[in-house]
């Protein structure tokens, strides 16, 4: 089977289940799955500049010197997201050279929710909602509101990239996104000048908000193509691992 023939499967996901996390409502229901539970939580993202400073260089590999280092409380706090797609590409792997695709699949679309996540800049830093910066609620208006308001279709960006293996190609996403979280920080701040103080207070809830039009539109015109790139990235890198469990399983012959 030709390489390319691996991207059938991106179609499982795509078009048949939903997500709900990382992009939203809307944009997790055209990727992938399955919702997110307290014991499932802190796989979804990373805070990497709680570990370490950028290039994360001093961050471990190996789960247990991880461990080792900051306890079981800290990880579960800062979470462990490379880890955890590179366990969950352990499972597809053993699924696929046991020929038990069902299962196989079903963990295909987990990894699949874990690798949107990183693709969120915001999943990657302490500051995840603004709120070191002045910028409280920015979490949930772009992730979920600019994507169910102006994101509607999810448009595919680069190539299937090798995989030397699952968590070194997470922490290259990682840093990629924690490169990019200070754009989006700053088009909240400049966007937040168009309301009031009390309406941008009222930013950092989860309510759709009848005011905050205008605080999207500006936030979509500064972000709407870094949102798109994001996501539509997540979708190839997302194939690329699926295509290298494939390969490290033998190469398993697909229905």
């Amino acid at each position: 089977m030709k390489r390319a023939n691996i991207i059938w499967l991106i179609i499982v996901p795509l078009a048949l289940t939903s997500f709900v996390g990382a992009w939203g409502y809307d944009g997790h229901r055209r990727i992938n799955y399955m919702d997110i539970d307290s014991e499932e939580f802190h796989r979804h993202f990373i805070d990497a500049d709680y570990y370490d400073e950028y290039p994360f260089t001093k961050i471990p590999k190996k789960y247990e010197e991880l461990i080792s280092l900051y306890g079981e409380d800290k990880i579960r706090k800062y979470g462990i997201a490379p880890w955890a797609i590179n366990e969950t590409c352990e499972r597809i792997i053993d699924l696929l050279k046991k020929n038990q695709l069902e299962e196989a699949i079903y963990n295909m679309g987990v990894v699949g929710h874990y690798i949107a996540d990183l693709h969120m800049p915001l999943h990657t830093v302490i500051n995840y909602n603004g709120q070191f910066s002045g910028n409280d609620g920015i979490h949930k208006r772009w992730e979920h509101r600019l994507v169910d308001e102006y994101v509607k279709k999810i448009k595919p960006v680069g190539k299937i990239e090798t995989v030397e293996d699952p968590w070194s190609f997470s922490m290259k996403i990682v840093k990629e996104s924690f490169k990019l979280h200070h754009l989006i920080l700053e088009a909240d701040t400049k966007a937040r000048k168009l309301l009031t103080k009390e309406q941008a207070d009222r930013l950092n809830s989860y309510d759709v908000l009848s005011f905050e039009k205008p605080y999207l539109d500006s936030l979509y015109d500064d972000t709407g193509n870094l949102l798109n790139e994001r996501m539509g990235r997540a979708v190839m890198r997302l194939a690329s691992l699926w295509n290298y469990c494939w390969e490290q399983a033998g190469r398993p012959k697909l229905p």
